[in-house]
C-alpha cells in the first residue's frame, strides 16, 4: 500500500531527512509571540483561528493545495511507495502544526472519496519541545 504523509517540524531543530518536499512557513504571523497563544500548539482552535485570519494563510493553503493535487498521483504513477511532505516554522509548534492538520484533513478527505489505495499519516515532530524565547 502507498503511503501519504504529512509531517510537522521546526527548523531550529534541522530538517527532516527522509522529506520529499519541505515547505516553509515562517512568513506566517507567528502566535509565539502572543502571549496566550504561546503555551498552545497548532492543535488548539485559538492558535487556529489566529493563524487562519491571516491572508498569506488561506493563499500558501490553496498553493500547496494545488501543487499537492498534482504531484501526489504523479508521484504514485511513477513508482513510489511513500511521499513524505514536511511543513516547517520555527519551532514546530503553532503554524506548522495547524497547516499539517489542515492539509491531513483535506487529503484524507480527499483520497477516501475517490477510494485510494493510499494510507495517510500525520506526524508532529517538535510539538512537545520545550518553547523558549
Amino acid at each position: 500500500m502507498k503511503m501519504l504523509v504529512f509531517n510537522s517540524f521546526g527548523f531550529k531543530y534541522g530538517l527532516p531527512q527522509d522529506a520529499n518536499y519541505i515547505f516553509d512557513v515562517r512568513f506566517i504571523p507567528n502566535p509565539f509571540y502572543v502571549a496566550e497563544l504561546k503555551p498552545l500548539s497548532g492543535m488548539d482552535e485559538p492558535v487556529q483561528k489566529y493563524i487562519k485570519v491571516f491572508d498569506e494563510t488561506g493563499a500558501f493553503l490553496t498553493s500547496a493545495a494545488a501543487f499537492l493535487d498534482f504531484v501526489i498521483p504523479e508521484y504514485f504513477r511513477a513508482g513510489r511507495e511513500i511521499l513524505h511532505v514536511a511543513i516547517g516554522c520555527t519551532g514546530g509548534r503553532h503554524r506548522s502544526v495547524a497547516l499539517v492538520e489542515w492539509l491531513g484533513e483535506r487529503y484524507r478527505k480527499k483520497l477516501a472519496s475517490v477510494g485510494a489505495d493510499v494510507s495517510m499519516e500525520i506526524r508532529h515532530r517538535d510539538i512537545d519541545i520545550a518553547q523558549e524565547a
